[in-house]
Parts: structure tokens; sequence; C-alpha cells
């Protein structure tokens, strides 16, 4: 899409500055447009836009800027283009670009930015309609929808902003359905009848607004153009998607072949019996792929009410995210919330599991190809943003819950999330993926000590705990209270029920086989935390972690980095970013008095990486031994 030129224009009058993206990227300063040429720099402002007042990681901006293929100095480019838009937008008081530990935050008056101004149009509309004043509520959602331009972000090229103008799109279809509703309990079919027609030609899978068009038709005499507007409705259903049209929609094409619409059929606040709304939802089978909960689930209850209330009453559309660091029970708890959650979500729950090795993780169209089916979708496209843009309209008159398990990146997810609609989902990952726009976050920490030794209590056996309570606590110890390392010990114990907790505490005790008697079938705890390294794609980041594992006091006394950069060879920029990516993920502890730390667990899996090759020769150029103080 071609935007206008744009410009600095100088006025004599001092206005807020307007930042829009409902449409082409633009910038007005009073009555002119600030120019940003460079594509980087406003991909930079449009992700820090989405999500103005909060603070975006460096590495979600990297990531948004390059993917997966970062230039040699990403974080300085990064920083150039930060510098660069301040010295063009030129800040005032009430709008600032702040540099925030690890990520930056764009600062906006109320009212400045278009998106904040449509949401609130839009809910504001919504209420007045279902309070019964349609009149009011038609001119919000009217109002509201004035305010786009094109689609959002159209002048902005980064691939990874695609995601998120399209469940904006989806947010602006929706609210145009609303507003036809409002329209129409108005009487103005008449006008309708065109717009109608325009957006089921741009949408033709959203049969809320072919039935509204039908509706339309009817309400100014039309009911064989109604009767042929249902004829292509259901054709372009069944040769696309391979689906019949959803049962209410079916209903309506039936109650005008009877004669019996023209009387009953009517929208939101319209009069007439009995009233009937238009929001249909296709016929499905009821999706249930969830893992089995576990009957062994203990505490969180904090959590746990957090990710309830996420999704309870008013969650619909809404996304999840659950972050953490490896075993410490993401995965147990988003499960069992789901489970908790199926009442709220009678369309069924789907599931993904993208714990798997970097290389062999699924795609996203290998994914939306096995769920699609349970959708009632049998005909699928072929590329995946066509598979996704299905996916979405199939959900968006339904209430499913979506469980991405273990996501790595926001390219691996972005296609798996519904639009806007009725739906939701919950995502875990080491990770907070906090550019989904819209989306609510929380980091779980590791249970407290009484927490851990229930968990051991439930899973080996409450008599062998009982009997033996000192040798549990150093278990729970040396597990770090981990769950996913004591769920392991308690499973070894099971298959050994002749060895005493005395015994499996003493052979934990053994650092240099500590991570070999944390695996049992399959499971390992060292293949959960080595995940989280090689998805790393900083190869500052990876050449720290394996440095830290030659330092046993980084857990108790920690690290800084001046101490670091001395002693890996690299500036102590480039190590700051590294200690950084490496909070962000979880394979640190995030400083408050200025020192990393990383658990034992993680440092045994560093120290097994050792240096890779040439990497010991510049430790030793840099003066410092493998076990040097820091």
């Amino acid at each position: 899409m071609s935007c206008p030129p744009v410009r600095r224009c100088t006025t004599g009058t001092a206005s807020m500055m307007e930042f829009r993206i409902l449409g082409c990227l633009q910038v007005r300063d009073g009555d002119g447009v600030i120019e940003i040429a460079a594509d980087k720099q406003r991909t930079v402002l449009a992700v820090l836009l989405l999500r103005a007042g909060q603070t975006v990681p460096v590495h979600e901006l990297e990531d948004q800027l390059w993917g997966d293929a970062p230039p040699g100095k990403a974080k300085n480019t990064l920083q150039a283009y930060v510098y660069r838009l301040r010295q063009a937008l030129r800040f005032d008081s009430d709008t600032a670009l702040v540099t925030e530990p690890g990520g930056y935050r764009i600062v906006l008056p109320d009212g400045a930015l278009d998106l904040h101004r449509f949401e609130r149009l839009a809910a504001h509309g919504r209420a007045a309609v279902n309070a019964g004043r349609p009149d009011e509520g038609y001119a919000a959602l009217q109002t509201a929808l004035d305010l786009w331009r094109g689609p959002a972000f159209a002048d902005v090229s980064a691939t990874a902003l695609q995601g998120d103008a399209q469940r904006l799109e989806d947010l602006r279809i929706a609210v145009a359905e609303d507003a036809a509703e409002a329209a129409l309990a108005l009487g103005r079919q008449a006008e309708l009848v065109p717009r109608l027609e325009t957006l089921v030609a741009a949408h033709p899978y959203r049969e809320r607004l072919w039935a509204l068009l039908m509706v339309a038709l009817l309400g100014i005499g039309c009911p064989a153009d109604a009767l042929a507007a249902y004829a292509r409705a259901r054709a372009r259903l069944r040769e696309d998607l391979g689906i019949e049209p959803g049962p209410q929609l079916r209903q309506l094409h039936r109650d005008i072949l009877s004669g019996r619409a023209a009387g009953s059929w009517s929208v939101g606040t319209a009069p007439g019996p009995p009233r009937q709304r238009v929001a249909v939802r296709e016929p499905v089978r009821r999706a249930a792929e969830l893992p089995r909960d576990t009957s062994t689930f203990v505490g969180r209850r904090a959590d746990l009410a957090a990710v309830r209330d996420w999704f309870d009453g008013s969650g619909s559309g809404r996304v999840g995210m659950l972050s953490g660091p490896a075993g410490v029970g993401k995965s147990t708890l988003a499960v069992h919330a789901a489970h908790r959650l199926a009442a709220h979500f009678p369309d069924g729950q789907l599931y993904a599991n993208l714990h798997t090795d970097p290389g062999s993780t699924p795609e996203p169209a290998e994914i939306l190809r096995r769920w699609l089916p349970e959708l009632g979708v049998t005909a699928l496209p072929s590329r995946e943003e066509e598979l996704a843009a299905v996916f979405r309209s199939a959900l968006a008159t339904r209430r499913v819950l979506v469980v991405v398990d273990g996501a790595g990146c926001l390219t691996h997810v972005s296609p798996l999330l519904p639009g806007a609609g009725t739906s939701a989902a919950l995502v875990t990952g080491k990770r907070a993926l906090t550019v989904i726009d819209g989306s609510v976050h929380r980091t779980l920490d590791v249970p407290d000590d009484e927490e851990a030794l229930e968990l051991l209590r439930r899973t080996a056996g409450p008599d062998r705990v009982e009997a033996e309570p000192a040798a549990a606590r150093t278990i729970v110890r040396l597990c770090e209270n981990l769950p996913l390392a004591i769920r392991i010990v308690a499973a070894r114990l099971a298959a050994r029920p002749e060895l005493p907790l005395t015994g499996m505490a003493d052979q934990l005790g053994d650092e240099r086989r500590r991570l070999d008697e944390l695996a049992f079938g399959g499971l390992t705890l060292r293949a959960q935390i080595r995940a989280g390294y090689d998805r790393l794609s900083s190869a500052d980041a990876r050449h720290v972690f394996r440095l830290l594992g030659g330092r046993p006091d980084a857990g108790s006394a920690g690290v800084d980095a001046p101490a670091v950069a001395a002693r890996s060879g690299l500036e102590p920029a480039r190590v700051r970013g590294a200690l950084n990516t490496l909070a962000d993920v979880h394979l640190l502890r995030a400083p408050r008095d200025g020192r990393y730390r990383m658990s034992t667990l993680v440092r045994l899996v560093a120290a097994e990486l050792g240096p890779e090759p040439g990497e010991a020769r510049s430790l030793q150029a840099a003066g410092t031994g493998p076990a040097g103080s820091a």
C-alpha cells in the first residue's frame, strides 16, 4: 500500500504529538507529519507503539528487525535506531522514548495513539448498545472505525508484525459487525447493504457478516437477494474450506424460505419477537487435545488464580504467557489450569508441544493442518499464512482454548494464536514473548521449601518421606526445589523401593554425577536446560554461558559484567547484552545487586559444554585460567 509523502511541518501552535498505526505508520505534530523514512526505524517505532507504556526487551526488538539472522553488532545498531528516532521525534515532557534495563519503553499521554482511542470508543459503543442505546452505540462504533486509514502498519515491512496486524484487522472487523448490528436496530438497512457487500467480499469466511447482509437485504424488501447471498456464502465455504454454513445461518435461510424471517429476525436491541442475534458458530466436534492432568499437583495457588483470572469471564481473545526456568513447572501448570478452565471454553482445547530440539520444532503449518480438521475444516490451503487465516476464522465465533507449550520464538507462535473473538491462548516458554499485542504475562519461580517437600511426599510416597525427613529435605535442596527434578527423583525412587532416601541423597550429593541422577525414562533435566542454551542465537550469550560453567561461585557470590568482560575478552557492552540475554531465558537470575547468579544445576550443564575451540586460547590471552576469579 502506498502512503502519502511525509515531512516535518513547523507551526506556531504547540499541540500533542499524535501517533497513528491504524493504516500507514504516521506521527503528527500539530498540522504537520514527521518523516521517519528508514524502514528499520519505522519497525522499532511500530513495535514500541504496539506495546506503549510497557518495556519491550532488546531481544524482541532484534527478533522483529532481523529474525534469526541478526548482524554482528545488533545491539549497537538498535541503539543507533533509537537515537535517530529520538532526534526525529523531538520528544517533549509528555512523550518519551525511555531506556530501561534490558529494553526500551515509549511513554505517551492519554489519547496520543489511535489504537487506544479505537479501543476506548469500541468499548463505549458496545456498552451503550448492550444498555439499550443503539443510537449512541452506533455513533461511537462508527467513530472508532473512522480512525482506520487502511491496514494496520501498512507501510512497515517487518514480517514479524504481520500477525499483530492481522489481529488488529480481526478486531476492526468485529467492531464493524457490532456497528452493523446497531445500524440494523436503528432501521438503517439501506445504507448498510453496500457496506456489508464490501465486507463479505474481503472476509468471506465470517458467517456473521453474511447473516447481517441477509438481514439487511430482507429489511429493504429483497428476500430473493437475501437467499442469493446465502447461496454465495455456502458456495464459498464449501469450495474453500469444505464445510457447510453454521446452524444459525442455515436457520436464517430456512426462515426466509418459509416467510417467518421478516417478523422474527431482528438484531441486538431492535424490537420484534423473538429477537435472535446473528452471530454464528459453525458445527464442530469438540477438540480435546490436552495431555492428561497430573494427580499430584501441589500449591501454586497464586499462579493458578492468576491464570484463571486471565480467562475467567472477560478473557475472550486474550493471550496469556507463562515463562520461567527449565523444570519450574510451566507445562504442568498450563495443562492443569486448562483442564480447570474447560467449562469456560465449551468448544474444546487445542494443544501443541514445541518442546523439541531447535532444529526439529514442528512448523506452524504442520500444527495447523492437524488442528483445522478438529474444527471441521477439511479442505486446507497450502500456504502457512492462508492456514493461519482460516484458523482464525474458524475460531472467531467459538470458545476454544489454544495451549502452545514450549514456545521458543514469536515466529513459531503467531500463526497459532486466535484473532479477535471468543477464543483465547495460553503459551508457555522460557522467554516471555511480551511483544504479542494484548498479552498478559506471569513468570514462575520455584516453589518454596514446604511446597517442594510436599511434592516429593505426594510423588515418592508419604511413608518414605516421613520415615527419613532429613534426607527428604536434602533431596529437595539438591534439586533446588525444581518440580521436574523432584518428579524425576520420585520416579527413580518408585522404581527402586529398596533404595533409602539417604542413598538417593548421597548420589545427588556428588556434583559430578548429579545430572546423570536427574534422568529417568527418557526424561532428563540436562536436556531441558540444554534446550534453552541451544536456542540462543547470540554467540556472545553462548560464550558467556560456557564461561560461567567454570565458576563454582557464580551461584552464591554471583558475577558482574566488568569481571566477566575481563575474563571473556569481550567488550563490557557486549557482556552486559549477553548477561541480559541469558537472564531473559532464565539461564541466569536477573540481578538485584548488580550481580548475576547461575543455579548449580544450570552451571553443571554449562561446565559440561566447556569452551569451544579457540576460546581457551582467548581466555589465556586475557590472563585468566579456567577457574580464574571474577
